[in-house]
């Protein structure tokens, strides 16, 4: 992955500041969206907007600048440093927006890093959307371990294979 972050920083994202952001999750959750594509879709989708709105409300306190663009590459990675289940979100994000001049010329503004508080506001919106979505999709704490898990229905060998590996354990034989 490194050196396809060096290739898009390098020869295709714009010639500006990039800032790393990545989105881990807990066990449970990972299992979930190792085989739920459209759960990691829309996970995806409130961690970038998350992030944008954090830019974009810099934009306007920093800046005043209030039409701001903002851009990413996302990599979902669906394994960690032991080749175990963890899937999880690198984001490449412009560290700054794009916005129309008074002139109506495309300009960037570079932004000041997210302090601690920043950071805190982004986590906890990030957390709070996310326990909703999987509220309205029946996968929250009170949810039916039957009729929240299909693949523990349907395929039990390989739920139990991702359980394990998102858990770091040993999953069948002694070894």
């Amino acid at each position: 992955m490194a050196e396809t972050a060096a290739h898009l920083v390098d020869r295709v994202l714009p010639e500006v500041p990039i800032r790393q952001w990545v989105l881990s999750f807990p066990v449970a959750l990972r299992y979930r969206l190792a085989y739920d594509s459209r759960l990691v879709s829309d996970v995806l989708g409130i961690f970038i907007r998350a992030v944008f709105a954090s830019l974009r409300r810099q934009a306007r306190a920093y800046a005043g600048i209030r039409k701001a663009q903002c851009g990413v590459v996302t990599f979902v990675q669906r394994f960690g440093g032991a080749v175990n289940l963890n899937v999880h979100f690198h984001s490449l994000v412009l560290d700054g927006v794009y916005y129309l001049d008074d002139r109506q010329r495309l300009r960037f503004r570079r932004l000041p890093p997210p302090g601690d508080a920043e950071l805190a506001r982004v986590t906890a919106r990030i957390a709070r959307r996310i326990a909703r979505l999987l509220e309205r999709r029946g996968l929250g704490r009170e949810a039916d371990p039957d009729e929240a898990d299909p693949l523990r229905r349907d395929q039990p060998l390989l739920a139990e294979l991702y359980a394990a590996s998102a858990q770091g354990r040993v999953a069948l034989g002694p070894r």
